[in-house]
């Protein structure tokens, strides 16, 4: 059977799954503070599957101390702490990693909190890796010897889009539309608009990965490149209620934009083709084989996924239109402003001042 993330009482899970076994072992009093936990009615985002525990986070909002560092003290500000963050070996590295480190940085970002911030031993090298990868730097080492690993709202590297991940720089003045067809659009992004809860949209959205991977193909040389903001345009199939359901459900940021195939010429090779799509699509091996053979333009576009509106909160073609704010002519080609972006956060009311930074 699959495994899946699910929020879960700690109380729910067994404290005696190996999984624990190297926690135990960094940490002499994890077992005591795991059951006082437990006993309080805690919650932790675990993934599981049929080996057990694969990965477990939990976190504590509003921390308020004072971090005593061997190098440094950092002051008093309002910090959400992960308290525990661990992947087995089978995971690390992986979108599922990513997965549990994106859903962190969602939670940082709906919450008041300046910082978030994880304690690790050198030791666990590929974990540092990814936190690092999404923005964590070095800013010490406590007591026990651990890196203090931490980001702050008010200091976003905006180098990369995995760095300033889920935020939207405030000096960006481009931004897309990525127009997906409904079918392909619930089966990349399943948790933007069909979930009823946050918890749901946490759950779908760290099984699939913050990196998502589309194939498309436009008419003309998209307007797409590393670093833009992308929001994404779900089209419906309904003819009659297109201008109703047709919607903007989320937003991402373009960390690839990879021509294969125009007019007719192949610019990779299908080998090639297939290593930039990875494992990061929702596509059959045969459906991509299909396009690569029967479409004449062929992009592989590759995207950090920032942020889902949420259900009710989409906003449609028809909004969009009377707002002033759809471009004409096609949507790979329509570049649009900083006020449009806010404009459309505003109508699908979204914080901006979470947000864009």
């Amino acid at each position: 059977m699959a495994g899946a993330y699910k929020w879960k009482k700690l109380s729910e899970l067994n404290i005696y799954d190996s999984f624990f076994d190297s926690l135990k072992e960094d940490y002499p009093e994890f077992e005591e503070w795991y059951n006082r936990k437990a006993n309080e009615g805690k919650q932790a985002f675990a993934y599981i599957d049929d080996n057990g525990i694969e990965a477990f986070v939990m976190l504590k909002n509003g921390e308020c101390e004072e971090i005593h560092l061997d190098n440094q003290i950092l002051p008093k500000c309002s910090r959400l702490k992960i308290s525990t963050l661990k992947l087995s070996d089978r995971v690390e590295g992986n979108r599922l990693g990513e997965g549990a480190i994106g859903i962190a940085l969602w939670n940082w970002l709906e919450s008041d909190d300046e910082e978030i911030y994880v304690t690790v031993f050198d030791k666990h090298r590929k974990l540092i890796e990814m936190l690092q990868k999404f923005g964590f730097e070095l800013a010490g080492y406590n007591s026990r010897n651990e890196g203090v690993y931490l980001r702050s709202k008010n200091a976003i590297s905006f180098m990369t889009p995995y760095t300033s991940f889920p935020f939207i720089n405030k000096e960006t003045r481009a931004f897309a539309m990525l127009p997906i067809e409904a079918e392909w659009h619930d089966k990349i992004f399943p948790y933007s608009e069909l979930k009823n809860t946050k918890q749901d949209t946490e759950e779908f959205a760290a099984a699939n990965g913050m990196t998502k991977t589309y194939i498309c193909f436009p008419v003309n040389t998209p307007c797409y490149s590393p670093g833009m903001p992308i929001m994404i345009y779900r089209k419906s199939s309904d003819e009659y209620n297109r201008g109703f359901k047709s919607v903007v459900t989320s937003y991402g940021t373009i960390v690839r934009s990879e021509p294969i195939k125009q007019n007719w010429s192949y610019l990779k090779s299908f080998e090639e083709y297939v290593k930039i799509v990875g494992n990061k699509s929702v596509f059959t091996h045969s459906e991509i084989k299909n396009f690569y053979e029967k479409m004449k333009n062929l992009y592989v576009l590759e995207l950090v996924y920032n942020h889902a509106f949420g259900k009710g909160c989409n906003v449609n073609y028809n909004t969009l239109n009377d707002n002033g704010i759809w471009k004409n002519g096609h949507p790979y080609q329509a570049v649009y402003s900083m006020n449009d972006f806010r404009s459309i956060l505003s109508l699908a009311k979204q914080d901006e001042n979470k947000l864009i930074k």
